[in-house]
């Protein structure tokens, strides 16, 4: 029988989930590489055995992730029913199409492409709704509230939202391409190093860089601002450390643009070379998604709202998710097993639990006076975006009421004509602005 404890979500196990995670997605998606590279490989029967491990921690940790996130908007968020539905049937679809991954090979040591393309289909479509959700959010935020991290969230989720879209027309162009329906059990070296690119969804690949590059820019710098207290706390050599390692590990695979000196030295150490790229180009995003979750994971010690504090870390958990699974898949190369199909179903998980997160804590601090006075008491830069987003939200919900009232209250034309001349939408946002400024902002300062 499950420890309770496992599965109440809290600092540790928001933690050591992400760490379990992040372990998993590498190799997950760097085993073929490095047998291609090294020319190492392992059994058919003992790939079938790792994949179907990453295959169960999928499961379990869907429906302990999905359980957690319903207790959060059960009761407050009826809306969010429907989002839940659709995150459900979508891990549900995404457990059946594995699920009878596993048992082709089992039964018939072969899988269908087929399956590849309906995951694929899948977990980009309904990531991508929650993605430019997210997004739509951040910049309607941002038009009521317009800060420096507002923005930059704005800009890095609006172009992870295109990067989902791009990486939907790589995979599904070489899948659907492939001439042959059915994957035998055969080395995983065979299917890479005969694998032939295809002109189209190579013409995807610097755009794709590009704009990775450019979310995880901005995802940095977001994430630098958040955290620049622990300049103070930890020392300014080790808070750069901290922040510049993982900027540099992931510019490491861009180094095929300006020489490629890794395959001069591959053919002299292969073994050696091949387990190296697995500890550093193989890792970099995955790294970079551990430095953003720590932006949220960090923040909810600071909050001692019990609801708050739950988002925080389902918001650590989704971006953690996301930056660390969005990617060129090695599914193109739809080796056996197929390596990097976990990866892929993971995604629209990421993405879900990144949107309740984010947004359930601008609304519990937009309805919540007590706890705006706890926030913008302290003076930590790790809540400016709680802050920002928590203000932006609450003027949101008191224009959206006023709007309400006006269409409830039937009211004489003149009495209606002077409200809409005293309750216009840009004068109530300026008002409730200068209001909120004036009582939250001004303590901050103060203090200062």
């Amino acid at each position: 029988m499950i420890n309770h404890t496992i599965l109440t979500l809290n600092k540790k196990t928001a933690l050591a989930f992400i760490l379990i995670f992040t372990t998993i997605v590498v190799f997950d998606t760097s085993i073929d590489t490095f047998s291609s590279y090294s020319g190492v490989e392992l059994q058919s029967s003992l790939n079938v055995a790792i994949f179907i491990t990453f295959y169960i921690f999928f499961l379990i940790s869907s429906i302990i992730l999905l359980n957690s996130t319903k207790k959060i908007v059960s009761r407050t968020f009826l809306h969010f029913k429907y989002f839940q539905a659709v995150i459900v049937a979508t891990q549900i679809l995404s457990g059946a199409f594995i699920l009878v991954t596993v048992l082709q090979m089992l039964l018939f040591t072969k899988y269908s492409v087929s399956l590849l393309v309906a995951q694929t289909y899948l977990s980009h479509f309904s990531a991508l709704v929650f993605l430019l959700l997210l997004a739509f959010f951040f910049a309607r935020w941002f038009t009521s509230k317009r800060t420096y991290i507002v923005m930059l969230y704005t800009l890095a989720f609006s172009l992870a939202s295109i990067n989902v879209a791009i990486s939907f027309l790589y995979l599904e162009s070489y899948l659907s391409g492939s001439n042959i329906s059915d994957i035998p059990a055969m080395p995983i070296a065979a299917y890479v190093t005969n694998f032939g690119g295809l002109p189209f969804p190579e013409s995807l690949s610097q755009m794709f860089d590009a704009l990775s590059l450019s979310s995880f820019l901005f995802m940095w710098i977001a994430t630098a601002l958040i955290l620049s207290q622990y300049r103070y706390k930890m020392g300014r050599i080790k808070y750069y450390a901290l922040m510049v390692i993982p900027l540099i590990y992931y510019i490491f695979p861009f180094e095929n643009y300006f020489g490629n000196e890794f395959f001069t030295l591959l053919q002299s150490y292969p073994v050696f070379i091949s387990l190296l790229y697995i500890l550093i180009f193989s890792a970099t995003r995955q790294v970079g998604a551990l430095l953003f979750s720590l932006a949220f994971w960090t923040t909810s010690t600071l909050v001692y709202e019990d609801r708050i504090r739950k988002s925080l870390l389902i918001s650590s958990i989704g971006i953690a998710i996301l930056f660390g699974s969005v990617g060129r898949s090695p599914l193109q190369f739809h080796v056996y097993p197929p390596y990097g199909l976990v990866t892929e179903a993971f995604i629209p998980l990421g993405t879900y639990l990144l949107f309740v997160g984010i947004f359930t804590s601008a609304t519990h601090i937009s309805r919540d006076s007590q706890l705006r006075k706890e926030i913008y008491r302290n003076v930590s830069s790790q809540l400016s975006l709680l802050k920002a987003i928590g203000v932006s939200q609450m003027e949101k919900e008191l224009i959206e009421k006023t709007k309400s009232l006006e269409k409830h209250f039937r009211l004489s034309e003149r009495e209606e004509g002077y409200l809409h001349e005293q309750l216009e939408e840009e004068n109530a946002r300026q008002i409730l602005h200068d209001v909120l400024n004036e009582l939250y902002y001004s303590k901050s300062k103060k203090k200062l």
